[in-house]
């Protein structure tokens, strides 16, 4: 659960909006030390995404 709480607060972070309030209570029961690579695993799978979808425009092109 305390991962899908991290996701939840990187993807949240990722929008940008987000209540001041809600954001300290969801920081207060996380490990702040593993934060970052949950948000570089989730920007890569993004980034991974992005990528599959321009190559299959690409292939569908041709």
């Amino acid at each position: 659960m305390n991962l899908l709480k991290m996701m939840r607060i990187v993807l949240w972070s990722f929008l940008g909006i987000r209540r001041d309030a809600s954001h300290q209570a969801d920081i207060a029961g996380v490990k702040l030390s593993l934060l970052p690579f949950v948000a570089i695993a989730l920007a890569a799978g993004f980034g991974a995404i992005l990528f599959g979808l321009a190559k299959l425009a690409i292939s569908v092109a041709h």
